[in-house]
């Protein structure tokens, strides 16, 4: 069996699309993991959708677990239940076309665990591949630059591990920057990154959190904090990349309070460099 696996987070309509698109692919079973944090509320929705004992199982979580910790938790309940083959992690914003399966399966066959396996996407009209990632200035680039590395976005990620109840995401990270880490980690550690070459998932982008939203630009910001010291591999060395970082984050924060007339970017960078109180951690990364 080939497992998916998809955060809810409110919007029932939006995740039923999500799973209607992995059912009609042949990924069964579907877990939906509730991050939604209403009582249950918008799963009663999904629930009356889709039968008892069918092909969607749903856990809804105590609260909003955010990104990593929730998916972490979802892969535990799946193995917990027995499942020990590949796992699709996918946004519930996310619509898998018909052969996503079959395609990530095929290339999944060519690689030794552990390992991620991603398509392209298409989001806003445009094909998304490799992504790379520069530490020092927080710049996130369709082609390489000094100093950058590539990783894959965590829209869709086919996961292959021996051992598939061990944590994989690093839970510091609440929402963003959690793939970039662990692209990061992975190939430090032995495992490979692989990435079709064309795209099988149509992604809306920012349904969670809302492009330019103080809440989006917010994580952004705590995002970037935290690689840099992820990655820095020293205290000192993760105050130099921050402090490198700050005038690009500032720029990006400026255009994008242009782009989208509204303060919220630069609120959002403003606030967080006066209340970060964010301390070095890395004890994913140390397992």
């Amino acid at each position: 069996m080939t497992a998916a696996i998809t955060i809810h987070f409110r919007d029932a309509a939006l995740t039923a699309r999500c799973v209607d698109s992995l059912l009609a692919d042949g990924w069964e079973p579907v877990l939906v993991w509730d991050n939604s944090a209403d009582e249950g509320r918008s799963l009663r929705d999904l629930r009356a959708r889709y039968r008892d004992g069918g092909p969607v199982r749903f856990v809804q979580a105590p609260g909003n677990l955010g990104f990593g910790k929730g998916m972490n938790a979802a892969m535990a309940d799946l193995a917990d239940g027995g499942h020990a083959g590949p796992m699709l992690l996918i946004n519930n914003d996310a619509v898998a076309l018909p052969g996503l399966r079959e395609a990530l399966l095929a290339e999944a066959s060519r690689v030794q665990p552990p390992a991620l396996v991603a398509p392209r996407v298409m989001q806003d009209g445009k094909e998304q591949g490799w992504r790379h990632y520069q530490p020092w200035f927080g710049l996130v680039t369709r082609r390489p630059m000094p100093g950058s590395f590539p990783f894959l976005s965590g829209c869709a990620l086919l996961v292959l591990r021996t051992d598939c109840a061990a944590p994989l995401f690093d839970e510091d990270f609440f929402m963003y920057g959690e793939d970039v880490e662990l692209s990061w980690r992975m190939r430090r550690q032995g495992g490979s990154l692989a990435l079709l070459d064309r795209a099988w998932v149509v992604h809306a982008g920012a349904a969670s959190s809302g492009q330019a939203s103080q809440r989006y630009e917010r994580f952004m910001a705590r995002s970037h904090s935290l690689l840099s010291r992820k990655l820095a591999g020293s205290a000192w060395a993760g105050r130099a990349m921050s402090a490198t970082k700050l005038p690009f984050l500032l720029l990006r924060a400026l255009l994008r309070s242009v782009r989208y007339g509204s303060l919220a970017p630069l609120r959002a960078l403003a606030d967080f460099s006066i209340r970060s109180s964010i301390r070095p951690t890395d004890h994913v990364a140390r397992r």
